[in-house]
């Protein structure tokens, strides 16, 4: 157990109106001697959800085009049009709808998306922060992404991921239109799966080289991958060293992993020194708690585990979906018995936004 913060409980949890017994709870709110006071401060009252497509050129070289959806308060007109995420449901965005013009710097969090995934498949998660005061930027990782994915990426250039944002925060700060309404001191990052492991590796979390270059090599020698994909695999740790961005306060990490395939041991985890709240369901059978979730959290300086009960398993955390998922992608869209995907969202999505604003300094009307 470190620092007096991951312990195992009955107790219930009370968060967002919702008592959900754990398996494992923590203890009360990550208070930080060290946190940033915010410049201004934010309204109780939700927000209208605006959300837009970005799309910038990668200035560090080779033309590589890096987008992500925003997701921001907003001011819609009346006959704002609406978002459509195809296969989703209760989603409540407008289409490029105007930001917010409150005067109001406002915090902002990176998603990172699952492998594969991408950045809309977790709408509901940027909705809801974005409704409190957040930009929300739900990244479409290079060559990893649902619409243009390759195993070089997701299993070999895994390190492109944190540099990636990175990049995107700077553009995000840089920009004439986003950056006069962030505040550069409170930016945190979240992330599901492998955008999970990625929220703790740009949070500080350092793999190990050697492991890396070990799962570097089982994919580089797995025959069923093309050989054209494993010719261009290199077998190289020094792009996935340093990938820590110190502009990154917070992160929240929903089911990561694949934390010790990819290369992080204890060592690694215990160099994380920002605050990490960690969630995963306890029937989840891709992302394994065990092996995921609990052993990064033992190792994190300065983490919280919330373990959800029953049998919620691993996709809990992408949108709801409409009856075309539900048709096309049961595996994705389908949830244990007494699984409410609605309800658990809104527990999620509350315990992020407590983490965040104690975390990253961020005041409310009528708060203290």
């Amino acid at each position: 157990m470190r620092s007096g913060c991951l312990e195992r409980s009955n107790s219930a949890c009370f968060l967002g109106g919702f008592i959900l017994s754990l398996g494992i709870a923590c203890c009360g709110p990550l208070v930080w001697p060290a946190s940033v006071l915010a410049q201004t401060v934010l309204p109780n009252a939700p927000y209208a959800v605006g959300a837009t497509q970005v799309e910038f050129v990668d200035p560090s070289g080779g033309g590589r085009p890096l987008n992500f959806m925003l997701i921001y308060p907003a001011t819609p007109g009346a006959d704002a049009p609406v978002f459509k995420v195809n296969l989703s449901a209760n989603l409540h965005l407008y289409k490029d709808a105007p930001l917010v013009a409150d005067g109001l710097k406002h915090p902002l969090v990176m998603f990172s998306h699952g492998a594969g995934g991408n950045g809309a498949g977790y709408a509901w998660f940027g909705e809801y922060l974005a409704a409190h005061g957040y930009l929300v930027a739900m990244l479409y990782h290079y060559r990893a992404n649902t619409f243009d994915s390759s195993a070089l990426y997701v299993r070999n250039r895994l390190w492109q991921r944190p540099r990636d944002i990175s990049l995107d925060i700077t553009h995000l700060l840089q920009d004439k239109k986003w950056g006069p309404h962030i505040d550069p001191d409170q930016v945190g990052v979240a992330g599901h799966s492998q955008g999970g492991f990625t929220s703790l590796w740009i949070g500080g979390a350092q793999v190990n080289p050697g492991l890396f270059l070990a799962f570097q090599r089982g994919w580089k020698n797995n025959e069923s991958v093309p050989a054209y994909l494993r010719a261009q695999m290199r077998l190289d740790a020094t792009p996935a060293r340093h990938v820590h961005d110190n502009r990154v306060k917070a992160a929240f990490a929903m089911a990561p992993g694949d934390i010790q395939g990819f290369g992080m041991d204890e060592a690694g985890l215990r160099q994380m020194a920002i605050p990490a709240y960690i969630i995963v369901g306890a029937g989840d059978t891709t992302t394994p708690p065990k092996e995921n979730a609990e052993f990064a959290a033992e190792n994190i300086q300065h983490a919280r585990l919330d373990v959800l009960p029953g049998q919620v398993g691993h996709e809990i955390f992408g949108n709801e979906c409409d009856q075309m998922g539900r048709d096309n992608y049961p595996e994705a869209c389908s949830d244990g018995a007494g699984v409410e995907r609605a309800k658990l969202h809104d527990y999620i999505g509350n315990a992020a936004l407590r983490f965040f604003d104690t975390n990253l300094g961020v005041r409310r009307l009528g708060s203290n």
